[in-house]
C-alpha cells in the first residue's frame, strides 16, 4: 500500500475509530513485504483499535521486524505452516522453507520471553489435508496438531497457540487437479442467508478499494474506493445492500456461489498418489 493511499486509509477510519474492535493487517499477501509495516501498526494503535493482528508466512520475519512488533502494540501474529511434515508444507506453500520459518518464530518467542508479561498472542495456523474419503470418521484437526509442529515448538509450551483446521476452498481459489481433489461435505451447514463478513468486517484492498470481504482476495467485487466516499457511504450504499439482498434471497452473485462462508463447506483432499 502506497503512503499516500494509507493516510486517506487513517483520514476514513478516525471518524468512525470508536467502532473500530479489531484491525487485521494483512489481506492475502505478505504483510512484510510492506517496509512501512511497523509505521503503520504504530499509527493504527494511536488510533485506540483495542486489537491489532497479522497473518505472516514467516520468511520475512527479520530481528527489526520483532523488535518493531513488540514494541508498538500487535497484539497477534499468526504464521502458516500447513500439513503432516516440514516437506508437505514446502509442497504446498511453495518457495517457503518450513526450517526457517521455525527458527525466526522461535526468535520471536525468546525476544517475547525475555520481556516478561509482554501479551503478545503467537499463533500457527495449520491447515490440514483431507485424504480420499473425505471427513468421515475423522476426527476434528483441531484435536490434533501435527506431530512435527508440536516438536519443532516444544520448547515454548502453553507459549503459542496452535489453530488447526481442514484446508476450505476458498473463492477464485485455484485448485491443482493433480494435487487435490474437492470434497463437499453432505453434513455441513445448510445455505446460509446472512453472511458476518457483510454485516460486521470490512476490508480495504491496497489500492483503497473497499472489497466485499476478505475471502475476495482478486477484488471481484469493489463496494466503493476511498479516494471518493467515506467508509460510512459506502457502508450503506447500493452495491453493499444489493450483495446483502442476494445472500438474503439465496441468490448468491459471483464469487459467493462458492464460498464456504455461505454455502456447504467444501475442502481439498489429497490426490491419490
Amino acid at each position: 500500500m502506497k503512503r499516500e493511499t494509507f493516510v486517506r486509509v487513517m483520514e476514513r477510519l478516525r471518524p468512525i475509530k470508536d467502532r473500530l474492535r479489531v484491525v487485521v493487517l494483512y489481506h492475502g499477501g505478505e504483510p512484510f513485504m510492506n517496509k512501512r509495516f511497523v509505521e503503520m501498526l504504530k499509527e493504527i494503535k494511536r488510533l485506540g483499535v483495542p486489537f491489532i493482528k497479522t497473518i505472516s508466512n514467516g520468511m520475512l520475519l527479520s530481528d527489526g521486524l520483532i523488535e518493531g512488533v513488540l514494541d508498538h502494540g500487535l497484539d497477534e501474529i499468526e504464521f502458516s505452516l500447513d500439513g503432516l511434515s516440514a516437506e508437505e508444507s514446502e509442497r504446498i506453500r511453495r518457495k517457503s522453507e518450513s526450517a526457517q520459518v521455525i527458527a525466526r518464530v522461535c526468535r520471536l518467542l525468546d525476544a517475547r520471553r525475555a520481556r516478561r508479561g509482554h501479551s503478545l498472542r503467537v499463533c500457527i495456523s495449520h491447515n490440514r489435508f483431507l485424504e480420499p474419503g473425505g471427513l468421515q470418521g475423522r476426527v476434528s484437526p483441531s484435536t490434533h496438531v501435527a506431530s512435527w509442529l508440536r516438536q519443532a515448538f516444544s520448547r515454548y509450551e502453553g507459549e503459542v497457540i496452535f489453530k488447526s483446521n481442514w484446508a476450505m476452498v476458498w473463492p477464485h481459489m485455484e485448485v491443482d487437479p493433480a494435487l487435490y481433489e474437492i470434497y463437499t461435505d453432505p453434513h455441513g451447514p445448510p445455505d446460509r442467508t446472512r453472511c458476518e463478513q457483510l454485516d460486521e468486517t470490512l476490508t480495504i484492498g491496497a489500492g483503497g478499494d473497499v472489497l466485499a470481504c476478505c475471502y475476495d482476495l482478486t477484488a471481484q467485487l469493489v463496494m466503493g474506493r476511498i479516494q471518493e466516499q467515506s467508509l460510512e457511504e459506502i457502508w450503506e450504499g447500493g452495491r453493499y445492500r444489493a450483495l446483502r439482498q442476494g445472500i438474503a434471497d439465496g441468490s448468491y452473485p459471483s464469487i459467493c456461489q462458492y464460498c464456504s462462508t455461505v454455502r456447504r463447506h467444501r475442502y481439498l483432499v489429497m490426490a491419490t498418489r
